[in-house]
């Protein structure tokens, strides 16, 4: 998979996973909260990897130094009000990561009504053309902290295609249709009803899925919903495809009050380019070319 450097937010619903070293000589991390008015519904983010730490939303019953590892300079910050937000910046310089020219980077992070979370990723490029993918990696588990895992979350997903992969895990360049195969979750659809389960590490998803509808066009993509406790996930976004990925090699790793996260105990939803896309004609492009604005927005509407 190609890419500039992915944001990676290490998040389970409620609770908190973060790890990597940050850089020296930049400015102070921080935690930062965004609130709404009725004090329901919050967030928490940290300058270090502009990383989604936690999200709070009402109980209805009660790899190498990516972008994700340094300190970015924190540009704005409203921490309440109707729409709180926090805006976040880091210049990549030219050949980190071995990637081509200056990349002026933006990420924020916003509240408003009812309970949406809204990210917005912009990146400008400044010398070269480069490869531009920015990747939010929440993973959620709507049951709640320490829930276990989320193979009977109900998962709809608003894609009819996928990009098939190698036995590397690569995409072969193929788009393929869901009908007939354990990708299909055009219907909603319990998580662990057709996956392979592999104890101790493997199997689940991990997978690509082309999103229906106008490319560059905020549209629905997937929905989540908790049997249990009836909280929901619905994400809208504008890139063409989507990263399901199960939490297969999570792995007895410990999280906030003792609580330890097993295989399968959350879902990531990785709105995206098609990974590899500079290796497939065929596929979206993913360069950005000097004085092109990457644009990639997502939002997380939340219910219950």
């Amino acid at each position: 998979m190609v890419v500039r450097a992915a944001l990676l937010p290490v998040t389970l619903l409620l609770c908190l996973a973060l790890a990597g070293s940050a850089g020296a000589g930049r400015t102070a991390d921080g935690f930062y909260e965004l609130k709404n008015k009725k004090g329901d519904f919050s967030i928490k983010v940290t300058n270090w990897g502009a990383t989604l730490v936690s999200v709070l939303v009402p109980d209805c019953k009660g790899g190498p130094r990516g972008f994700n590892k340094v300190i970015w300079t924190v540009k704005e910050y409203v921490h309440d009000g109707d729409s709180p937000y926090i805006t976040f910046y880091y210049r990549s310089f030219d050949g980190e990561q071995g990637f081509p020219g200056y990349l002026d980077v933006y990420v924020t992070y916003q509240l408003s009504d009812p309970y949406d979370l809204s990210i917005h990723m912009n990146a400008t490029a400044t010398s070269k053309a480069t490869p531009v993918n920015l990747v939010n990696h929440a993973y959620w588990n709507l049951a709640g902290h320490g829930s276990g895992d989320v193979l009977e979350h109900e998962l709809q997903m608003f894609a009819s295609r996928y990009t098939p992969v190698d036995g590397y895990m690569i995409p072969t360049g193929q788009v393929a249709p869901v009908a007939g195969t354990k990708y299909d979750f055009l219907p909603p659809t319990p998580v662990g009803a057709n996956m392979e389960i592999v104890p101790g590490g493997g199997g689940g998803y991990d997978i690509n899925f082309a999103v229906d509808g106008q490319q560059n066009a905020m549209r629905p993509v997937a929905r989540v919903q908790d049997p249990d406790s009836g909280r929901a996930l619905e994400l809208w976004a504008n890139q063409p495809g989507v990263q399901l990925y199960t939490a297969n090699w999570l792995s007895n790793d410990k999280g906030k009050g003792g609580k330890v996260y097993g295989q399968y105990g959350a879902l990531c939803l990785e709105t995206q380019a098609y990974p590899d896309a500079v290796n497939h004609p065929d596929f979206p492009s993913s360069i950005v070319r000097p004085g092109e604005v990457y644009k990639h927005d997502m939002v997380f509407k939340f219910s219950h």
